[in-house]
């Protein structure tokens, strides 16, 4: 046998393994490809669905925290309808919505039907506190859905220009704030 068939039989050997374990790989990748279009759409319902409920959920306790005709108990009351949808929807969706996240948006309204008792400068305080909560409690949300990345890339792509005297001003207000 001269060097060329032992060289022709050598890569016959390696290339046929070769080329199955390397068939399999892809095949693999494209089915998890498949299967994570399928879990983001999923994600995607999922949050979408939380963050309208946190939306609902927000007016009531804006109506709580500026309604001083309530009593105690119907705030208490109030809050509470206010809570219950969403700690049932992050416990349904515990597959798609992140179990940490979910524990934060239950927990982002408690404590919210106290703050009419509380006095003036602990009340601006907490109030304060609650308002950061809630914008950073939809920044979590943007970012655990996935939708945050989306838009970065969809930006990356069109490369819009996106500018008004409105936006400008909004842009300084966030920089002033970080």
């Amino acid at each position: 046998m001269d060097w060329a068939q032992m060289t022709g039989a050598l890569i016959s050997l390696v290339g046929v393994p070769l080329g199955i374990v390397l068939g399999e790989f892809l095949r693999r990748r494209q089915r998890a490809e498949q299967f994570a279009a399928a879990i983001f759409a999923k994600r995607l319902e999922a949050h979408e669905t939380l963050l309208n409920i946190l939306f609902d959920s927000y007016q009531i306790a804006t109506e709580v925290i500026d309604n001083p005709k309530l009593s105690a108990a119907d705030r208490h009351e109030l809050i509470s309808a206010a809570i219950m949808p969403v700690a049932e929807h992050t416990t349904r969706s515990v597959l798609y919505i992140d179990e940490e996240l979910g524990a934060h948006c239950t927990a982002l309204f408690m404590g919210v039907e106290d703050l009419r008792d509380l006095p003036e400068g602990e009340r601006e305080v907490r109030l304060a506190h609650f308002r950061r909560e809630w914008k950073e409690t939809r920044r979590m949300i943007l970012e655990d859905s996935g939708v945050k990345k989306v838009n970065q890339l969809f930006r990356a792509i069109n490369r819009p220009v996106i500018t008004s005297p409105v936006i400008e001003r909004i842009r300084e207000l966030r920089r002033e704030q970080d």
